[in-house]
């Protein structure tokens, strides 16, 4: 017989027995315990409450409550239904079997991870999903608001089948498997995962809260951040509204990356510089003053008339000229006559890519300007009424009577000329600041003068409506601000804004209408000399009676006797303007197939102003032959434009695909009159050229045609994957036959990178992640009118033959064309945290060559210049930074962050030939085109106290103009920027905004020694001039005093103009803007039937952090009015 032996690997049978039974009860009570730990696992309780939200967002909440942790592929999840549960106190398995019961998932708890992978289908699901057939899908997308969105995208998820709406916002599918997941997207909303089925109905998609997917208005479409390939930046609505300005360029200023906003002045109506990265063309004459490269200014898709020139003839307190008063600049802004409330965004184009379609009128750049529009819906009443005060910021504290007489007597004594003069009693009437004014009288004139309180009030209403085919709004806004400056000088401005939309039932033919209206009155004074009243004598007399009339003499002198005079005759003649703005758009559009549409706009602008100079015979110093003099001008701008265009848009294969076509044809018109009228006898006549006993007419016209064809193609493949090709060909009346036509286009691309699965997993935390590219060129004709044509112009004063005379403007020159701007911009975008931080990075290189030019031409032609194009090259390039950043948020507090950083570079590259040019004075090949060549500041001479300039020879008084100029550095910006934080507690909100910029300028030296020898006439001076030189081994950068004109101290003084002792640092920070509101409850309001209501105070201006010697290192003038610090208190409410 066989004996059966056991594998006990030699353990006694007994014993074997034993532990087998050990090994059973520690198995039971291992089951046991893990049975426990798991209910205890799966009993923790779970709330959630989701509707349609991605099945890794769920998983999210359940790892925060529970603490467990799920292991899954990126791919698997692509493939994943969105999920829909409403839970409250559930236990884990509960949850679990609830989200995966629509994935074909299954899970697998395994300490406190949890593993999904893809689940097996049975043979059974196998059969069903075989025998099946696939499911045409219909639906309608609809916005927040329930309004259909045209143009939104419908993906099948993990295929290339897709689909677009329509006007209605409805779409086709066929063939669709019903365990598919739909993707859909449209721009500025997010995107939203939907279970395919053949029952849809509606799909509501919510507004996007990332900044990623905020709209932005780009050249004749829209787009947003994450898809565009270009250089875009936006200012909202909101933050429009936080600013109490009246000018919405000054809403601008330190919030847009390579964009320097400059007030010119702190009066209402103002001009403002505006450049886009830098100064791209070279003086015209190379004389005179530089004209900015100012960029296009486009609103609702109409090109703004006047764009940013100046539309005032006449001299007033804000254009004063140069000079002593540093403003060449300044003058009225065309601008004013758009209500800020009234805009809904404004962007601002930089690169290749986003300005190039418009081809030479973006060369500088482009601002797109987008007014608000009717919305859908009931019938609604907004309103925003407000009301606040301003000053003036910073000045300089001028000296008082004790140091202003001080300062006079030691310039009258260091005088050889005048000093016994000064001191024999006989010549008392003479200085009758010293022995005939009460010299106890202490005036600060600083105060008297600019130190008022301006108030501004500013209401707007507002009716908006209608219904998904048909809406319109209609409003209209008033806008009263006085003067710093005493007198009865306000500045009035009424708007009216209105649109209407309406689309047919199929929604395939639609018209949009707009129109804005605008009247604005200035009242103010016409002479320059009221800007410099603060520097009266601070011991001269009273200049007006009880009566208010002007007081002309003081104890038997006269006022005229004297440089001072009566400045307040100067504020007596009068300056007003009337100013009209009519812009208007229709819009006809067609959807002819669903990927297809046609539409035209046409546009019209009109700018006209009418201004009055006035000189009465009141203010006046009385003589015999005083006459009145008056000023009469009128000055019109309008322009019109029609754009057709075609767009056809589809989704091809795994992207899609926008095609856009259009053409231009634009014209504008200029004309202007001025009459000069003199002799008036009576001051009641002023107000009419009839009164008048003599007058002098002049005036121009002007006229640019304008035509042009475009074209862009763009594909998106992936979402990842950007192309982006623009083109236009330009025609212009400004260049000859055979010269008219310009090529320019661009090439840009983009890679969102981020959206690769190796980077998802590789980087969890990068959340976007995007690299850009662009390329391209634009034109510039930015000459006079038909300057290319020989013309001529009438001369009042030559007769020939009782016939007006003429004479040539210039020589018949066909050759010349367009000068070409090269740009070149790589940029990266990342989003890191879920986006919570998004930071912006740029380089760009744009060069402007074949200037357009003035070649200077010898005087025997008969004809100083004539235009042509110069091999001249000029390059800015630099680095903009944009960070923006959340840094708390919660239901009830957040608070975040914004700031932008722009350094800047300006040079000209090439310019054969400069040094036998005139230009040879301005510019210097390899320095900015700001570049100051000056004599270089010694200081003062501890021993003779008299200024000193470096020279060849060593320090000197009387240094060579030609020779001894150096390089002392650039008025171009080191760099700008702003910096914004926001709070939000509960329904309070507060916003503050920093302006910052690292500069060099002129300080107020300048000014003072402008004017001759200090402390000749009775003006008073800035009180830091009081640490002037006085005696050998004084140290300071301020000579002596001295009223003589001949001596050495008023020689060397002639020099300290051209010298680098009136240059100063001139950076500064500013805190611009602060904000704070509160918003009621919604419970509350609607109590009242109120549908909002909100209060508020905004602050502009309200401090500044420079070492700046004079009054504002940004208006950079003694002799001119800073920018105002203005708080207002609001409230803002909507029926």
């Amino acid at each position: 017989m066989y004996k059966i032996y056991t594998n006990k690997l030699g353990i006694p049978d007994g014993l074997y027995h034993k532990i087998l039974l050990i090994m059973r009860l520690t198995t039971i009570i291992c089951i046991a315990s893990l049975i426990h730990v798991s209910a205890a696992t799966l009993a923790q309780k779970i709330t959630l409450s989701e509707k349609n939200a991605p099945l890794v967002k769920v998983f999210d909440q359940i790892r925060l409550q529970t603490g467990y942790d799920f292991i899954v592929t990126k791919s698997i999840l692509q493939h994943t239904k969105p999920v829909s549960i409403n839970v409250k106190n559930a236990e884990l398995d509960v949850v679990l079997e609830n989200i995966f019961k629509a994935q074909m998932l299954e899970y697998v708890i395994t300490d406190k991870s949890i593993l999904i992978r893809e689940k097996e289908p049975s043979f059974l699901e196998k059969v069903v999903d075989a025998l099946t057939p696939p499911a045409d899908i219909r639906g309608r997308v609809l916005d927040d608001k329930g309004e259909p969105l045209a143009g939104a995208s419908v993906k099948v998820k993990g295929t290339s089948k897709t689909a677009t709406t329509n006007n209605k916002g409805e779409f086709f599918l066929q063939g669709v498997n019903e365990n598919s997941v739909l993707l859909i997207s449209y721009i500025g909303y997010q995107t939203k995962e939907i279970a395919a089925s053949s029952s849809l109905s509606e799909i509501r998609l919510e507004l996007s809260t990332s900044k990623l997917d905020e709209v932005q208005v780009i050249a004749y479409g829209t787009t947003t951040q994450r898809y565009n390939v270009g250089s875009v930046s936006k200012v909202t609505a909101e933050e429009i509204a936080q600013q109490p300005v009246m000018n919405p360029l000054a809403a601008l200023a330190g919030r847009v990356p390579g964009l320097v906003i400059t007030q010119t002045s702190g009066l209402a109506g103002s001009s403002f510089k505006v450049q886009i990265r830098g100064q791209n063309s070279l003086s015209p004459t190379g004389t005179g003053v530089q004209p900015l490269d100012n960029p296009l200014i486009v609103v609702d898709g109409v090109p703004f008339a006047a764009n940013n020139s100046n539309i005032n003839q006449m001299r007033w307190l804000a254009s004063p000229g140069g000079g002593e008063y540093q403003n060449e600049y300044g003058g009225t802004s065309p601008l004013n006559s758009i209500n800020p409330n009234d805009i809904e965004s404004i962007e601002v184009l930089r690169d290749a890519d986003a300005t190039s379609i418009y081809g030479s009128r973006g060369s500088n750049g482009v601002i797109l300007i987008t007014i608000k529009k009717g919305k859908p819906g009931k019938l609604s009443l907004q309103g925003n009424v407000s009301n606040g005060a301003s000053k003036v910021t910073r000045t300089m504290k001028m000296m008082d009577t004790k140091q202003f007489l001080e300062m006079r007597r030691e310039a009258l004594t260091n005088d050889n000329g005048l000093r016994n003069i000064f001191l024999n009693p006989q010549f008392a009437n003479f200085f009758p600041d010293f022995y005939v004014y009460d010299t106890t009288r202490n005036v600060d004139w600083v105060d008297k003068f600019i130190g008022n309180t301006a108030s501004t009030t500013d209401a707007n209403i507002s009716t908006s409506g209608g219904s998904s085919t048909t809406r319109f709004m209609l409003g209209s806004a008033y806008h009263r601000e006085t003067s710093v400056f005493p007198g009865d000088l306000a500045y009035h401005r009424n708007t009216v804004n209105a649109s209407f939309h309406h689309n047919t039932m199929d929604s395939r033919l639609s018209f949009d209408f707009s129109v804005n209206y605008a009247i604005d009155k200035n009242n103010s004074a016409g002479n320059a000399e009221a800007l410099q009243a603060f520097t009266l004598a601070p011991d001269f007399p009273e200049l007006m009676d009880s009566q208010g009339n002007l007081i002309w003499s003081y104890k038997g002198i006269s006022f005229s006797s004297f440089a001072n005079n009566n400045p307040f005759q100067y504020l007596k003649r009068k300056y007003s303007s009337a100013a009209e703005n009519l812009l208007s758009r229709f819009q006809v559009s067609y959807q002819l197939l669903p990927e297809l549409s046609l539409r035209s706009n046409f546009g019209y602008n009109t700018i006209r102003i009418e201004e009055n100079s006035q000189t009465p015979i009141s203010a006046q110093p009385p003589a015999n032959t005083v006459k009145g003099d008056a000023s009469f001008g009128n000055n019109n701008f309008k322009t019109w434009i029609i754009e057709p265009q075609v767009e056809y848009k589809k989704d091809i294969g795994n992207g899609k695909f926008t095609f856009l076509a259009g053409g231009t044809i634009q014209k504008n018109l200029n004309n202007s009159t001025l009459i000069n009228a003199s002799g008036y006898t009576n001051d009641a006549f002023l107000g009419s050229v009839s009164g008048a006993a003599t007058t002098r007419a002049s005036g121009g016209s002007s006229e640019y045609k304008y035509t042009g064809i475009f074209g862009r193609v763009n594909y998106t493949m992936a979402n990842k994957y950007i192309i982006n090709l623009s083109g236009r060909r330009d025609g212009s009346s400004r260049f000859g036959p055979g010269r008219q036509f310009g090529n320019f286009g661009s090439i840009g691309g983009g890679w969102i990178f981020s959206e690769e699965s190796v980077i998802k997993e590789a980087i969890p935390l990068l959340s976007y992640g995007k690299l850009r590219g662009s390329f391209g060129t634009t034109g510039n004709d930015a000459i006079g009118d038909y300057q290319y044509l020989p013309t001529w112009s009438p001369v009042n004063d030559i007769n020939y033959q009782g016939s007006t005379g003429y004479v040539p403007n210039n020589l018949f020159k066909p050759d010349y064309s367009w000068a070409i701007t090269k740009k070149l911009e790589f940029g990266v975008e990342l989003g890191l945290n879920k986006d919570k931080i998004l930071l912006n990075i740029d380089w760009y290189r744009n060069r402007c060559g074949n200037q357009l030019v003035n070649y200077q031409l010898p005087t025997q032609t008969g004809f100083s210049n004539v235009t042509q194009n110069f091999p001249g090259l000029v390059e800015n390039s630099g680095w903009d930074f944009q960070l923006n950043t959340i840094l708390f948020k919660t239901k009830e507090f957040s608070w975040n962050t914004s700031v932008n950083l722009t350094i800047p570079k300006n040079m000209l590259v090439a310019f054969p030939g400069i040094e036998s040019s005139p230009y040879s004075s301005i510019y210097i090949v390899g320095q900015s085109l700001s570049v100051i060549n000056k004599l270089l500041f010694a200081g003062v001479n501890p021993t003779t106290g008299i200024f000193e300039y470096q020279s060849a020879n060593g320090p000197t008084i009387a240094p060579d103009l030609l020779i001894d100029k150096q390089i002392i550095g650039n008025l171009d910006p080191k760099f700008y920027g702003g910096l914004k934080t926001n709070f939000s507690y509960k329904r309070f909100q507060l916003d503050l905004f920093f302006e910052f910029k690292k500069q060099l300028g002129v300080n107020y030296l300048y000014s003072i020694y402008s004017g001759g020898a200090i402390g000749r006439t009775q003006r008073n001076l800035p009180a830091i001039m009081l640490s002037r030189w006085q005696n050998p081994g004084d140290q300071s950068d301020i000579q002596r005093f001295s009223t003589s004109l001949t001596d050495n101290g008023f020689k060397a003084a002639q020099y300290l103009v051209n010298s680098s002792g009136v240059y100063s640092d001139a950076s500064f920070i500013r805190f611009k803007t602060a904000s704070l509101s509160y918003s009621f409850n919604d419970f509350l309001l609607k109590k009242i039937k109120m549908q909002g209501c909100r209060l508020y105070v905004n602050a502009q201006n309200l401090f500044t952090i420079t070492k700046y010697k004079g009054p504002d290192p940004e208006t950079q003038s003694l002799y001119g009015v800073p920018p105002l610090k203005t708080v207002v208190a609001g409230v803002q409410f909507s029926f």
